[in-house]
């Protein structure tokens, strides 16, 4: 789709016009400057426009709603097996047994699904990490529109196989989202189709919302929703629709503190273009915040609150033990917001919070990193090395015995010799052992010091202080 060009104005002698009334300085000749034509680096997308943003209403999410309620069922809001823990009736809204892993087939199906008859003919275009555009293949491969998908090389290779499997033309370029993106436009270019930015386009938004409407309909008693934030998309929708419902209703927005474009967006007043690194929720990883999204939700969200890894993944081991869900980092990051610490959110305890659990896709190379890290972070599993005299080869047993008499489990256990050490006739013992909590990993420690005085080395993680999330409030 060509954007009009530019119009500028034959501009008379300064001492000709000065003086001259408005209505005539109006007549003025337009004058079309060289016809507009796009380079091959710019993102050519006219429904996300930074300089005329769209609000996306209440009017435009119902309509969505009730287009998606046709075809996808009501996913399930469940009460949280752990209430009183968190001081507070926790909901998830559990957004995973979809037939890819995500919300994002709500998103997919309405914005193929309003297409017109020639938009669909040519098919549709996207950049994407992963959800989305596994979304939009399955959708596009059921609705028979022709979907080609961007992906960055970084994507796994079950995300690729299975876009390739369900019928999309699939392209890997770059390393990041950005990449992907640029790419993207380029062949748009050659091949006309209509390209559907995954968190950003007003009828994705819109979709996004539905997911807001539903929650209030199972439970109105909600006091507030917590949202995993990439590009803003769903936090803008389920913002506007819930907002429109219940005014009084608090919405808060998760990021990672290496992904921080919608809060960042926030602060300026502004979306532009942050630095972003790896993290858990790789399906946040997106370097500047939507224009419609940002939009639609500056005046409708209550607060952002930033979470790291850390807490994230002990947010995707509590569902995974205590919930028995597999959350994917990104969906977890909702419940990884009171992960932290105790008084980041104060004002939720004894309220009633709904948890968006976005989606379940994880590498399974990844899940066991991610719940052994939460482990280790918790105090559950210790690290230690003890340096023991190579004369005295029963201390091996006597320490294995001592950890076992504490309680604590011994998962594996090396004895080392180094070469290259002053003290040939030493060895390291290190063990990886399992205990209860971090109380249980502080006995551990003192004990195993105690007996073994200047010989004993404890990797630090669980006894660091716990970090202090930050937020940020809306003034």
């Amino acid at each position: 789709m060509e954007k009009l060009p530019k119009l500028t104005f034959e501009q008379e002698p300064l001492k000709e016009s000065l003086g001259e009334a408005p209505a005539v300085l109006a007549k003025r000749k337009p004058v079309c400057p060289t016809p507009w034509c796009p380079t091959s680096e710019e993102q050519i997308d006219p429904s996300c426009d930074p300089d005329f943003p769209k609000t996306i209403t209440y009017k435009d999410i119902l309509t969505a709603y009730r287009a998606i309620s046709e075809e996808i069922p009501r996913t399930a809001l469940v009460r949280s097996k752990c209430c009183a823990k968190f001081d507070m009736e926790i909901f998830y809204k559990v957004e995973i047994f979809y037939q890819t892993g995500s919300c994002n087939e709500r998103k997919a199906f309405y914005a193929l699904s309003v297409l017109n008859e020639d938009e669909k003919c040519h098919g549709v275009i996207t950049a994407s990490l992963g959800n989305w555009a596994l979304a939009l293949a399955f959708y596009g491969q059921r609705l028979g529109i022709p979907v080609t998908v961007v992906l960055p090389s970084t994507t796994p290779v079950y995300v690729v196989g299975k876009c390739h499997e369900l019928g999309a033309f699939v392209v890997s370029y770059g390393e990041t989202l950005d990449d992907a993106r640029r790419q993207a436009f380029v062949m748009l270019k050659k091949r006309g189709q209509v390209y559907i930015n995954g968190y950003d386009n007003p009828n994705v938004i819109a979709a996004s919302g539905s997911i807001g409407i539903e929650i209030l309909e199972q439970l109105p008693e909600t006091d507030a929703i917590i949202v995993p934030v990439g590009g803003g998309g769903l936090l803008a929708g389920i913002s506007a629709a819930v907002k429109h419902i219940k005014p009084g209703i608090l919405v808060y927005g998760v990021q990672t503190k290496t992904s921080r474009s919608f809060f960042n967006a926030m602060e300026k007043g502004r979306p532009y273009q942050t630095v972003v690194t790896h993290n858990l929720a790789t399906s946040l990883i997106v370097p500047t915040a939507g224009y419609n999204a940002f939009h639609t939700a500056r005046g409708l969200i209550d607060k952002m609150v930033l979470v790291n890894d850390d807490c994230i993944s002990r947010a995707m081991l509590h569902l995974v033990e205590e919930e028995k869900l597999i959350v994917e980092g990104a969906g977890a990051s909702s419940l990884a917001a009171f992960m932290s610490m105790p008084n980041i959110l104060p004002e939720l305890k004894k309220k009633t919070v709904v948890c968006v659990l976005t989606g379940g896709n994880i590498d399974t190379l990844i899940l066991p990193r991610c719940l052994e890290r939460a482990k280790i972070i918790e105090g559950r599993i210790v690290k230690l090395s003890v340096r023991l005299s190579l004369d005295e080869p029963w201390e091996h047993l006597k320490v294995l015995s001592m950890i076992a008499n504490v309680g604590a489990n011994v998962i594996q256990y090396l004895s080392e010799k180094p070469l290259l050490d002053d003290d040939f006739d030493k060895s390291y013992l290190k063990v990886l052992c399992e205990t209860r909590d971090i109380g249980h990993a502080c006995t551990l420690k003192r004990v195993m010091e105690r007996l073994f005085p200047n010989k004993c080395q404890f990797y630090e993680e669980p006894y660091r202080p716990v970090p202090i999330c930050a937020c940020f409030p809306r003034c």
